[in-house]
């Protein structure tokens, strides 16, 4: 009890002090109760600890994080489910509103139908199916056809045809367009070609340009003529070989103009041909041919090429009337053959006064030595080799040819070498090389009375031996190898001195006297024996005592600084001093001798010298 009343004291005071008019609060009475430990005199925190509301928000998100785990399946599959329907009805609403007007790539079909055998050189029409299953429009549509290589214009077939644009403009939703293409197709029976057609087309509100191609593929059937070749598969390099044509008809009328080109590769040289050709070479005119009939064509030629080198040789056939044409404007078909060109199996080369290539010049009326070096380039040895040499020419003196390990048969004009002759023939090991030397002598130009215009000796040989095969059966090579002796002309210069004879009329004393002028004629006389001589000049010095004084033609003149009289005759024919006259020329000099020369015979001029190139040997005269 006392306790309340004692408790209610104190709120009566309290009260009285707070309402009274006449209290003076004491604020300073009692001592503020300090917030924190004795001694601390930090203030307060004024913001709230991160820290702690972090750690307090992790703990609300590993909250979270449970409760979506503890997600029930079938509230996951209601939500995919939902987002699901969603997209299904944007989609729809898409297409519905929207996807009408997309043009799809897949919805626009093209054919292109054509034969599967078409005759070469026939017109012949193929047909192309543009179908839009689209429903929107396509807009500048054009076909694009790329045709095989020797198409032709059926309106004009001396015009190409490579490449052809149609243009179609649009074509609407749902429309098929056709349309028609003509050309005539040429190449050999039974290949196979393509054309190739290409639609271009943009859609509405777009620059962009499509494509969608197509391609029809066909067998050329007959041809108008065909050309079955004949020919190795292999040459040896520089070494003849033969090829055979045979064009034949296979219309049902008669082909008219009918013309056989041969283009030839590179390092091809025709030997001979059957019939000729003309058009520098590469044209063979056959005329008309008859329904089934054939032509035969033989060619003879050589290449020159690498071991290894592969060479094609295309043969045209066609029809052109315009006899200056050098080239077949229009083919009827174009037939390829290709040739490997390999290096020779056993080598041999000929050497003359030991120069070597195709052509060698030789003097007339002289002795001539030569070798022959052979090489076997198989991986293989040789066997039994043999190597022969003919020799022919009208220039050839048959009594001079020797061979000093070689047999020399007189009848043939051939020297051959064997194992017979030479031991190391028998067997050749691979790489094995030899030279056999031999000797011949050319005629004197003019014996037995004739001179012969461009004469040469010729020399061939042929290497032959035997080797074996990967089957093991004897395998026999051969090669050969050619060289031409041109005999260069004999040229013969004649001078001559005259004082009584003459075209000029002479004085002095005879004979001459020491310290008094005599004068003379001087002749040039010259003799050419086969082969015409270019540029032909006849030069002499005069010596101090001797004076230059006229000449008979205009073509001799004389240099005074020099002391050089020239005698220009530009070509001097060959037979010239044989069947034709021989030239000649005069001019007059002065002599005036001096005392130390008593007794002696002065030359009237130095050495002549005649200068000038042999035409056929090519060879400095």
């Amino acid at each position: 009890m006392e306790r309340r009343g004692k408790k209610k004291d104190s709120i009566d005071d309290m009260k009285d002090s707070l309402y009274s008019r006449e209290h003076e609060p004491n604020l300073h009475l009692e001592a503020r109760t300090p917030l924190g430990p004795e001694g601390h005199n930090e203030h307060p925190a004024v913001a709230w600890d991160n820290s702690k509301i972090e750690a307090s928000a992790a703990r609300t998100t590993d909250t979270e994080s449970v409760r979506v785990k503890n997600m029930s399946f079938a509230t996951k599959f209601f939500i995919g489910s939902f987002l699901f329907f969603l997209v299904s009805m944007g989609g729809a609403v898409y297409v519905y509103f929207i996807g009408s007007n997309i043009i799809s790539p897949q919805n626009i079909d093209i054919q292109v139908l054509s034969p599967s055998v078409i005759d070469g050189g026939k017109p012949t029409t193929f047909e192309i199916i543009v179908n839009n299953r689209n429903q929107s429009p396509l807009e500048l549509v054009d076909i694009s056809i790329e045709y095989p290589v020797n198409t032709r214009d059926p309106v004009d077939q001396s015009q190409q045809l490579q490449h052809e644009r149609q243009s179609v403009g649009g074509i609407a939703g749902g429309e098929q367009v056709k349309r028609t293409a003509n050309a005539v197709f040429y190449g050999q029976e039974g290949s196979q070609q393509k054309v190739f057609v290409t639609l271009q087309y943009s859609v509405p509100n777009s620059n962009s340009i499509f494509q969608k191609k197509a391609e029809a593929n066909f067998t050329v059937g007959s041809t108008p003529v065909s050309i079955n070749i004949q020919a190795p598969v292999e040459a040896i390099s520089d070494q003849p070989f033969d090829m055979n044509l045979v064009v034949t008809s296979n219309s049902q009328a008669a082909i008219k103009n009918l013309v056989l080109e041969g283009q030839f590769p590179f390092g091809y040289t025709v030997i001979n041909a059957s019939p000729t050709m003309d058009a520098g070479g590469t044209i063979w005119r056959l005329g008309t041919l008859a329904p089934g009939q054939s032509q035969n064509i033989h060619l003879t030629g050589k290449i020159v090429g690498q071991d290894g080198d592969q060479r094609v040789f295309r043969f045209l056939t066609g029809s052109d009337a315009d006899q200056t044409n050098t080239q077949i404007k229009v083919p009827f078909i174009i037939v390829p053959q290709t040739i490997t060109v390999h290096k020779a199996f056993i080598t041999a080369v000929l050497s003359l006064e030991g120069k070597t290539g195709k052509v060698v010049a030789v003097q007339a009326g002289h002795m001539v030595s030569g070798t022959v070096s052979w090489q076997n380039n198989l991986a293989v040895p040789v066997s039994n080799v043999e190597i022969v040499m003919a020799l022919s020419g009208p220039m050839l003196d048959k009594n001079s040819v020797s061979s000093s390990n070689g047999f020399y048969q007189s009848q043939n004009n051939t020297i051959t070498w064997s194992k017979d002759q030479d031991a190391s023939l028998e067997s050749v090991p691979p790489g094995g090389t030899g030279t056999f030397p031999f000797s011949f002598s050319t005629v004197n130009p003019g014996a037995n009375g004739t001179v012969y215009t461009n004469p040469t000796v010729n020399l061939n040989v042929t290497v032959s031996g035997v080797r074996e095969g990967q089957s093991g059966v004897p395998e026999v090579v051969s090669s050969a190898a050619t060289l031409q002796a041109s005999v260069a002309s004999a040229v013969d210069l004649q001078e001559t001195a005259l004082h009584f004879t003459g075209p000029f009329q002479n004085s002095g004393p005879m004979p001459p006297i020491a310290e008094q002028r005599t004068t003379y004629t001087v002749m040039w006389s010259i003799r050419n024996s086969s082969n015409t001589i270019a540029n032909t000049m006849v030069s002499a010095i005069l010596p101090p005592y001797v004076q230059y004084v006229t000449a008979k033609e205009s073509s001799v003149t004389y240099d005074k600084a020099s002391r050089t009289v020239r005698w220009s005759l530009n070509d001097l024919k060959a037979g010239t001093g044989f069947s034709l006259p021989a030239r000649s020329t005069a001019f007059q000099v002065s002599l005036l001798p001096s005392s130390s020369q008593v007794g002696q015979s002065p030359p009237l001029t130095g050495n002549a010298k005649l200068t000038g190139q042999d035409r056929f040997a090519q060879v400095l005269i």
